[in-house]
């Protein structure tokens, strides 16, 4: 059971790569998932090293249909111990007709579509919104409202995007901390191996490139009245990428900008981030 209150928000990504993405986040007595990508012993060991079980899990927010995102071995321990996954309506059949056992969420009242874009999970309000990536039904993004201390928390995670909108700065804008994706080097993906069609795939709908992401970024805190105290690079690619690069590509694009006061947090493929606690 769950060790101790937890009165703040935090934030850990429990893993994040083409081979599985999670991330908790915790505020009192709420531990949710945003996707749910990995084995049910690896998020078992990564819950417990967060001080929670499986049947501690208030919910499980799933972002898009891709295996990366959605683990059925997971989704079946879910169902056991009566864990809910919630989803946007525009993907609710996709995950069915891929999932069995996302069906069989659906038929025990354990799949629940919000509503509108928003919803109230025990004490956070989240709001869900679109970002462009090549998925069925959608790929979304979630902004988590929170409160602690007398002021609002907000918490953005998008771990797939293959381009930024200016409806997306809209939605990250004022987030205290960012979970985003830093996926490639152009030049290591240029001249890696990968056929061509996979290449332009990833360039023009799958994924941001280091630079991509240093952009949004700047976009994102040209928009806010506030910047983030922390920014968490993610699904970063173990072939085209390194973590050094697109930190450091991140750190100098806000560098250039003046701006020195925000934290690059680097996460991994296989273990999880540091908590970070807002």
């Amino acid at each position: 059971m769950m060790s101790e209150l937890k009165t703040e928000v935090s934030v850990c990504v429990l893993g994040s790569s083409s081979a599985g993405n999670s991330t908790l986040i915790q505020h009192g007595k709420t531990a949710f998932l945003v996707d749910c990508g990995f084995s049910p012993g690896y998020m078992k060991k990564c819950l417990r090293s967060n001080g929670l079980e499986i049947e501690d899990l208030t919910g499980v927010l799933i972002t898009h249909v891709h295996s990366d995102h959605v683990n059925e071995w997971f989704v079946k321990k879910l169902i056991e111990t009566g864990i809910p996954l919630y989803c946007p309506p525009q993907i609710e059949l996709h995950l069915q007709v891929r999932y069995d056992a996302v069906a069989r969420a659906s038929h025990l009242g354990l799949l629940k579509p919000f509503r509108d874009t928003e919803m109230e999970l025990e004490d956070l309000l989240i709001r869900s919104f679109e970002v462009p990536h090549d998925s069925p039904g959608g790929c979304f993004g979630y902004s988590i409202f929170s409160e602690a201390g007398g002021r609002t928390n907000k918490v953005s995670v998008v771990t797939d995007m293959g381009f930024s909108t200016e409806s997306v700065v809209h939605q990250f804008a004022d987030s205290d901390l960012i979970v985003i994706e830093s996926n490639h080097d152009v030049k290591m993906l240029e001249n890696s191996g990968r056929p061509v069609w996979l290449k332009r795939r990833i360039r023009e709908i799958g994924h941001l490139s280091n630079d991509q992401c240093a952009r949004s970024l700047l976009d994102i805190i040209d928009r806010s009245e506030t910047v983030p105290q922390c920014i968490m690079l993610a699904h970063v690619s173990q072939q085209c990428n390194t973590n050094m690069l697109a930190i450091e590509c991140t750190q100098e694009a806000l560098a250039g900008e003046g701006i020195s006061e925000i934290s690059v947090i680097q996460t991994h493929r296989d273990r999880p981030s540091r908590i970070l606690t807002l």
